[in-house]
């Protein structure tokens, strides 16, 4: 068996660190269970929620003035 080769740390790595403790990976495990369909069906609904949004705050902006 060849040995284990252990390479440095570099400040990528520190900053790899930060952001992985933020991470949710019962959440990402949670959508890798979805098939392709479900996952683009998810995708649909969050691009009509974010179209709905920006109406209502183009509409509350049009309101002001």
């Amino acid at each position: 068996m060849a040995p284990q080769r252990t390479r440095e740390r570099s400040s990528i790595d520190d900053i790899i660190d930060v952001y992985k403790k933020d991470v949710d990976l019962g959440l990402l495990l949670e959508g890798l269970k979805l098939t392709v369909e479900q996952r683009l069906d998810r995708l649909a609904s969050f691009i009509e929620l974010a179209e709905e949004l920006r109406s209502s705050v183009r509409a509350a902006k049009s309101a002001k003035v």
